[in-house]
């Protein structure tokens, strides 16, 4: 061969440097098809969203009839006087394990569009899971259905999930979890509360003809510090429900409104407790 005219070392080393350079030619590739298609699923969400929905301000009338600590939480939170809120778009970051034996913890970047008049969201996150390589991951929930992908390099899909009925209930409880994000969308027709006693209440959110429901904590000081439920992991035929939690802290007040800036994700696994996300919000804003 022509190439081998340099000698076998030199011609080797021409070789892998081609290698390389095709490699981050396909990834870079692969990465901008992944955006694309990223966004256009974005574009399409914030479309549905774009649905008539109440624009008055809430007021306290508008809070008759919830559970107490559930009253005394939006009150705390300041949502008399504000405009329902439509969309919530959020930047995270924090830190991540994947399994509940890995040690090491990955420090992912997030991004999140969050639709509150049509329950749905895109999420997508970057993770440097090995060197050079990232590993990025996008979840979807429009109009009741879920899906999830995972790509290496943006390229290689470890993980393509399709919705499904597992898939798509598990994702309607992450929204449902998720709230104390967008507290007046405890208002919302698709959602009803239910009064356990004087700091917990529960949620039931049924859209799509799918259901879930999930039990929210709240302190003294009417602050909300504990979501859980029973919800889906995984959404093979065996899966079954199991608890999932959200511990809340480090509020801030966006637009007057008070939210959560850190959640501690944790599944209760047969071996124990699994933290698999500490959550850290970086930016926060609110569409109205």
């Amino acid at each position: 061969m022509l190439i081998f005219k340099y000698g076998f070392w030199p011609s080797l080393l021409i070789i892998l440097l081609l290698l390389i350079v095709l490699a981050f030619a396909a990834a870079a590739a692969g990465k901008w098809q992944f955006n694309k298609q990223i966004d256009s699923e974005l574009e399409k969400l914030k479309l549905e969203n774009k649905i008539n929905q109440k624009t008055e301000v809430i007021n306290e009338s508008d809070l008759v009839g919830l559970p107490e600590p559930v009253k005394n939480w939006l009150q705390n939170s300041g949502v008399i006087g504000k405009k329902p809120i439509k969309a919530v778009n959020i930047e995270q970051s924090g830190l991540m394990k994947l399994a509940a034996e890995q040690e090491k913890w990955y420090q992912p970047q997030a991004k999140q569009y969050i639709s509150v008049a049509e329950p749905g969201y895109l999420w997508q996150v970057d993770l440097a899971m090995m060197p050079v390589i990232n590993t990025k991951g996008r979840d979807l929930f429009d109009q009741g259905d879920a899906s999830m992908i995972i790509k290496i390099a943006s390229l290689l899909p470890v993980v393509n999930q399709k919705a499904n009925d597992k898939l798509n209930e598990s994702a309607l409880h992450r929204f449902l979890l998720e709230i104390p994000w967008y507290p007046t969308a405890s208002l919302n027709d698709y959602l009803d509360w239910e009064e356990i006693d004087s700091s917990s209440a529960r949620a039931t959110i049924n859209y799509q003809e799918v259901k879930a429901s999930a039990i929210f904590n709240f302190n003294q000081q009417g602050n909300l510090i504990r979501t859980e439920a029973m919800r889906y992991k995984e959404s093979d035929e065996d899966a079954e429900r199991i608890k999932c939690t959200g511990e809340l802290g480090g509020f801030k007040t966006v637009d007057g409104i008070k939210v959560p800036t850190e959640i501690d994700v944790s599944w209760y696994l047969e071996e124990g407790k699994f933290t698999w996300f500490k959550v850290k919000v970086d930016e926060i804003g609110f569409e109205y």
